[in-house]
């Protein structure tokens, strides 16, 4: 029997908020967790010696300070069964922002749950909460969620989620702001996730598909963003392996030979031996360092003012492109670049709804 519109509206209502219950008991379990062991005003090292910054117990007789990302599992649990444990991290961006990572999970064998919460320089906050694969963004003054977003194989996909009656109605210049404000706070996310090199797994940024467009509804413009398993990479941009290997082998060539001086110049000596190595293999799969105006997002000369030079470029599908960007030696991804290379991209693919972004580091 087929169901009415008004029944498929509850049933849809009905999920959503599911779905949002499911996220609100992740939540309330990290914040009993934390209620338990984390004190906003627990001492730290001093700066400006080793270890200045990080966490300590505040016992000068302890053996050391309590380095961020080493905290010892939490000894109580929630409804019997074995201990959560928990992670937590703090990071301060190139630009000035404040990306604080709490990660736990039920057991040994689950996943990790995770929430991000992103302060900007101006003291505004984003939270990412992420559960799998999918991602819910909220306000983090009102904690409103302002969207919600799973991870396919195509890319991000808007998911529904309950919006309350008391929801504030922003208007078109208001949602503009919006928009920017989460996608800086996803940048600094990504840029964060990317530098964690000793964790598993590979940090992606799933861009929303256009710019911040007056009328559409916001969450169409579904992002995602953290640390993916190579399963997951692999099934989103099939070719990563390949020229994350290509990468590290040309950037351990270049460091045997020597001779290259400065490591600004490593990095472009093998940026241009990688483009080299995929130019001559004409594979039309992926095109390797090309140029677009910033502006319009056209083809340009390497060397024209005002254009942003990529890297690599691999357009899986009718409806996405990965971008890989090439980062050598101590070089992180600044957020400002990040941003450029998004909006480029969205110029020059403008029929495509996905924008897959991985840094590429040579270790």
């Amino acid at each position: 029997m087929s169901l009415s519109s008004g029944h498929r509206r509850d049933l849809n209502e009905i999920r959503a908020s599911l779905a949002g219950l499911t996220v609100e008991t992740k939540l309330l379990r990290i914040g009993w967790l934390l209620s338990q062991k984390y004190d906003p005003d627990q001492p730290r090292e001093p700066a400006g010696q080793l270890g200045g910054g990080r966490w300590t117990s505040g016992d000068p007789t302890a053996a050391g300070p309590l380095a961020a990302g080493d905290d010892p599992e939490t000894t109580g649990s929630i409804g019997g069964g074995s201990a959560p444990s928990t992670t937590q991290e703090e990071v301060v961006t190139a630009d000035g922002s404040r990306v604080l990572s709490i990660r736990i999970r039920s057991n040994p064998h689950a996943e990790w749950d995770e929430q991000h919460t992103v302060t900007a320089p101006d003291g505004t906050r984003t939270v990412f909460e992420t559960s799998g694969l999918t991602q819910t963004i909220r306000d983090g003054g009102s904690g409103e969620i302002l969207s919600r977003s799973r991870l396919t194989t195509s890319g991000a996909e808007p998911e529904a989620f309950f919006q309350s009656a008391r929801a504030p109605q922003r208007l078109p210049r208001e949602l503009k702001r919006l928009s920017d404000r989460i996608l800086q706070a996803a940048i600094s996310l990504f840029t964060t996730e990317a530098i964690r090199r000793n964790r598993d797994g590979t940090a992606i940024f799933a861009a929303p598909a256009s710019e911040y467009i007056p009328g559409d509804a916001f969450n169409d413009r579904a992002m995602w963003v953290g640390a993916v398993s190579q399963r997951e990479l692999d099934r989103l941009c099939p070719r990563n392996a390949e020229i994350q290997a290509l990468a590290k082998s040309t950037a351990a060539e270049v460091r045997a030979l020597g001779g290259y001086g400065t490591e600004q110049n490593f990095g472009n000596i093998v940026h241009r031996i990688i483009a080299h190595k995929i130019k001559s293999m004409k594979d039309p799969g992926l095109i390797a360092e090309v140029s677009y105006a910033a502006e319009t997002g056209i083809g340009v000369h390497y060397s024209s003012g005002q254009s942003i030079r990529l890297d690599v470029l691999e357009p899986v599908r009718p409806s996405t492109v990965c971008v890989y960007d090439h980062k050598m030696g101590k070089a992180i991804l600044r957020a400002v670049r990040a941003v450029d290379i998004i909006t480029a991209i969205q110029k020059h693919y403008p029929g495509m709804r996905n924008y897959i972004m991985i840094e590429v580091l040579e270790k």
